[in-house]
């Protein structure tokens, strides 16, 4: 739980074509104390190509 002291010191955005990899990667950043932050997003390609998934991580501290 995130509570008003804390801040964001730390953000980042993970992105793969394929989301299952995506998934793999949030669970991986969570176990090192990344937490997402808002919803994934899907970028589709214009090119015929897969899609880009993105997920926002940051990392929380009670100060900075």
């Amino acid at each position: 739980m995130i509570t008003h002291t804390q801040h964001v010191t730390e953000y980042k955005i993970l992105t793969q074509e394929d989301p299952e990899v995506l998934g793999k990667n949030v669970e991986a950043a969570i176990h090192d104390g990344w937490q997402p932050y808002g919803a994934l997003s899907i970028s589709p390609r214009g090119d015929g190509f897969r899609s880009a998934y993105s997920q926002a991580m940051v990392k929380y501290a009670d100060r900075f």
